[in-house]
């Protein structure tokens, strides 16, 4: 079993990125800046902006916080945005949102300026992308991240029965859109619908966010798998964090694994910065 390492392919991005960065900067006569909207206390997402601002530490980048309680209102946080859109050249909304503003989160995600959408979960965006448009769009990182696997490892993907377990619009959803431009053969799932038929697949993607659900006899024999589920769990006495995929079993199983951890995060970091490159450069028509 080989192990498509996301880190190895991370490292080489960053270098073209602190290049490309670099440029940037001396072109703008200032860092590139990147808006982080927290809105609550979510644990998991305090650990996600972490990496986001360890990463742009690196590439010479500021990543700016805004953080606002989770009592804040609707119209409050539209308000706050519209400041956020004038400031920074790239803008992601940390999701979930708490639950007394989740009912709104696609407006909210709307409210962000499109062509600094970084996340690519605006209405506009998710258009274009979804509709291959000529007008500028963003690649949604994690997506980004399992293409960039698939071709520094050289995976052959034309003709291939790929699985996505997951639909969100975050992984599942752009993730079988790319795979499908690829000409491979596509179904999607979810927990609800049942996983009948993954075991059939080449290429298996897991986005579902529930430790350990897939297991060996839901995987065929030499088949790929890219598990982009991340949970944390309790396991003597230490938080651990593990995958959607239970690896027992799997080494002499299947053929190669991007697992978690170590597998697709490291990377979707990277992409997620790459898009904030692309903003940049089209919002003040850089030419690096």
């Amino acid at each position: 079993m080989k192990i498509l390492r996301g880190d190895v392919v991370a490292q080489k991005l960053t270098q073209e990125l602190k290049i490309q960065f670099a440029k940037a900067t001396e072109q703008l006569g200032r860092k590139p800046i990147l808006a982080i909207v927290r809105v609550g206390d979510n644990e998991a997402s305090t650990k996600y902006i972490e990496r986001k601002i360890e990463k742009a530490n690196e590439l010479g980048v500021i990543a700016k916080v805004y953080h606002y309680p989770s009592k804040i209102s609707y119209k409050a946080l539209l308000k706050r945005l519209d400041d956020i859109n004038v400031e920074a050249d790239g803008i992601i909304v940390q999701l979930p949102l708490p639950e007394s503003i989740n009912v709104y989160t696609q407006p909210i995600l709307d409210a962000v300026r499109w062509e600094k959408d970084v996340d690519g979960l605006s209405t506009r965006n998710a258009f274009n992308f979804y509709n291959k448009t000529d007008e500028f769009n963003f690649t949604p990182a994690t997506a980004q991240a399992i293409m960039n696997l698939v071709d520094y490892y050289n995976i052959e993907v034309e003709n291939k029965k790929v699985a996505v377990i997951g639909r969100s619009t975050l992984v599942g959803k752009p993730t079988a859109t790319l795979f499908k431009s690829r000409k491979a053969i596509v179904s999607t799932h979810n927990r609800e619908s049942g996983i009948k038929g993954v075991e059939n697949a080449d290429i298996l993607v897991v986005a579902t966010g529930v430790a350990n659900l897939i297991k060996k006899e839901n995987i065929k024999e030499g088949a790929i798998v890219f598990d982009v589920g991340t949970t944390w769990i309790k396991k003597d006495n230490k938080k651990v964090l593990v995958g959607d995929v239970d690896m027992t079993g799997l080494e002499t199983h299947i053929e190669a694994i991007a697992p978690t951890p170590g597998g697709v995060g490291p990377l979707t970091v990277v992409c997620l910065f790459k898009n904030l490159l692309e903003a940049v450069k089209y919002n003040n028509d850089l030419w690096l």
